[in-house]
């Protein structure tokens, strides 16, 4: 434990450390600024020998997306990631709009920022909140079966956000007339540091009006100032990055449709702070420590039938997540180690009565959990053949108070590639993956924004078998295809169900996820580019009854133009109606759903940018979540950025 609190110490030192320097995994296209893209397809056939550790990249579907080439609200990743194949909005809504893919969400879906694992126990998943997108410089997702390599959590895929690659300093801000919304951020890239500052503001927003021509108020407010500082260097042969994030939040409106008749939720703090320092040399061996402490408060306040306050329930959470891992490369193969420890998870609630009395309190939650894992990779080159391997052993025990839960697991995956022709390429993906627990579905047991959740300490694990499989293809070097088929058995399945008013969890004996993906790519001429995407999922279980989380099928299509100094971006979605769902969703009529916008260079410092979202005005909603709140009613936003 003193050499961790020695490391940590030293991870701290190097963020506040003036020697740095800009660090990004992925380097940008030299056109991305301009709009290009809305999402760059990376299919993955063979793979370099470098040390891939939890980094990683082994599926063979994957999407890397910039920010500024997506046209969105962009308050959250959820809205940046949205527009692609096979990924969907989850949840209610608001700033803490969680995402989907390929029908699964919440624990099912592992998040990482600049590497740094994220688990923030909400029972609706992540939404990564905390991060505002001005901060991000790219978010990679990454589907299919053998995500399993990232560990428990990551049966559906991984999304991994970078907030450190960005390429010259800029100041910027963003105005929304709508909700009052107002953002300013700046960042700095030097040659010794790369550092970014953002603040961020808005009200309340409102949906479009409905067929008795009103609008509903949406609890969509917050208040949010965050932070980056990032470190580069070389010391004796060894490369040497740290970074830290801080970020705090007040009064974010929790978006429901319960909002205001029935349940106003907010969230009074949100705090994070993250930090790590990782050692590399050449490619041959990485070592990686990291850190994240999380804080954050709800207070849900229940009206009656005459609107007036019935009670008010506050929950605290915090945690402290440490890690570290890794990873050597010997004779082509990787080899590496991974520990994730979780300490001092404790959940409490206060209720008060409808005089602001507090009636009672207790604590719910009071746990540690440690996970340990190896695993190894290596890969098989055949002439046009490739087969990547890899392996992975997880053991992880979880102790609330004097109940303790342990398990060990084994997961197995394989890549086999096979390049048909100079133009096309091949793949069959096989692998076995698991989900442990977490904490709030064991043990919590209390109110939250949705109502009465008790948790279920019996819950067994998540077993899956995933299969895919993958063909692309490139008729010119101006269009190209792919298609992606998925097959998922889940056994043991954690779904949330609802008895006697209260939400509660149980294994369901086994789940089949399937579905395909079709996305093509055109680039028209030197001003005009096209991008196509086609989704289809189902989820149902062994007595045929769909479960919950399933993502619309739907298409989805960019337009783009430009030229030396404007770039006009459409972006289009058609969502057919989803009329079968789960039992604690309903069902939604289709819908069309379009974003427009304009960027202009005024010269090479100043970019102007003019943006509509909701185009059409239409009255929807984010996902068939029984709680999902409408999406804000036509908005324009106006952005500026100096670069200097």
């Amino acid at each position: 434990m003193k050499s961790l609190i020695l490391c940590h110490l030293m991870l701290i030192f190097f963020c506040a450390n003036p020697l740095a320097a800009q660090h990004s995994d992925n380097s940008k296209s030299a056109d991305s600024n301009m709009g290009t893209d809305t999402a760059i397809e990376v299919m993955t056939i063979s793979h370099s020998k470098t040390v891939k550790s939890l980094d990683d990249v082994r599926t063979s579907d994957n999407i890397l997306i910039y920010p500024e080439q997506i046209v969105s609200a962009q308050n959250t990743v959820a809205d940046l990631i949205s527009q692609s194949a096979g990924v969907n909005l989850n949840g209610q809504g608001g700033l803490f709009q969680s995402y989907n893919i390929r029908g699964f969400s919440r624990a099912r879906i592992k998040t990482e920022v600049d590497g740094i694992p994220i688990i923030t126990d909400r029972r609706a998943g992540n939404s990564i909140a905390f991060i505002p997108a001005e901060l991000i410089s790219e978010v990679y997702i990454q589907k299919g079966p053998q995500s399993t390599l990232y560990g428990s959590d990551a049966m559906g895929g991984v999304v991994s956000i970078s907030t450190q690659s960005h390429e010259t300093s800029a100041i910027s801000f963003a105005l929304q007339p709508q909700d009052n919304a107002k953002h300013l951020s700046a960042n700095f890239v030097g040659d010794t540091i790369n550092a970014s500052l953002v603040t961020r503001t808005a009200d309340n927003a409102k949906s479009a009006q409905n067929e008795q021509s009103s609008v509903i108020p949406l609890n969509s407010q917050y208040q949010q100032r965050a932070a980056t500082l990032s470190s580069e260097f070389s010391w004796h042969d060894i490369d040497i990055f740290a970074s830290a994030i801080v970020s705090q939040g007040d009064d974010i409106g929790k978006s429901s449709i319960t909002f205001p008749t029935e349940r106003i939720s907010n969230y009074p703090q949100d705090d994070h702070l993250l930090s790590q320092i990782e050692f590399s040399s050449a490619g041959q061996w990485k070592f990686k420590l990291y850190q994240h402490q999380q804080q954050w408060q709800t207070n849900v306040t229940r009206l009656d039938d005459e609107q007036n306050i019935s009670r008010r329930n506050v929950t605290d959470y915090q945690s402290n997540t440490y890690g570290a891992y890794g990873s050597w490369l010997i004779d082509n193969t990787v080899v590496g180690l991974e520990w994730l420890g979780r300490y001092n998870i404790e959940i409490s609630e206060q209720e008060f009565s409808a005089t602001n009395e507090l009636a009672w309190q207790h604590q719910m939650i009071n746990a540690d959990e440690d996970t340990f894992a190896v695993f190894t990779l290596h890969d098989w080159h055949f002439d046009d053949f490739t087969l990547a391997t890899g392996a992975r052993y997880d053991q992880i025990k979880l102790k609330q108070y004097q109940q303790i839960k342990e398990e060990s697991f084994i997961s197995l995956s394989a890549n086999a590639s096979y390049q048909l022709s100079k133009n096309t390429a091949m793949s069959l993906q096989l692998a076995n993956a698991f989900r442990f627990p977490t904490v709030s579905e064991l043990f919590f047991s209390g109110e939250t924004p949705r109502g009465n959740t008790q948790g279920n300490s019996e819950l067994t694990p998540e077993k899956s078998i995933g299969l895919q499989f993958s063909l692309t293809h490139h008729i010119n070097e101006n269009v190209s295809a792919s298609f992606n088929s998925y097959h998922y058995r889940i056994d043991d399945y954690i779904e949330r169900y609802t008895q006697d008013n209260v939400r509660r969890y149980r294994n369901n004996q086994q789940v089949t996820i399937k579905g395909l993906e079709i996305t093509s790519h055109w680039q028209i001429n030197p001003h005009w580019q096209s991008t196509f995407g086609f989704q289809w999922q189902q989820g149902q279980d062994d007595d045929n009854y769909i479960v919950d989380d399933g993502i619309p099928k739907a298409f989805k299509w960019s337009l783009n133009w430009q030229n030396d100094s404007i770039s006009i971006r459409q972006q289009l979605s058609y969502q057919f109606s989803q009329q079968d769902v789960g039992a604690s969703e309903i069902a939604r009529e289709s819908e069309l759903i379009w974003h427009t916008e304009l960027d202009y260079q005024v010269n090479n410092n100043l970019q102007l940018s003019f943006s509509v979202i909701n185009l059409t005005d239409n009255l929807y909603k984010s996902s068939s979540d029984e709680d999902a709140a409408y999406q804000p009613e036509r908005t324009l936003s106006f952005k500026g950025v100096w670069q200097f």
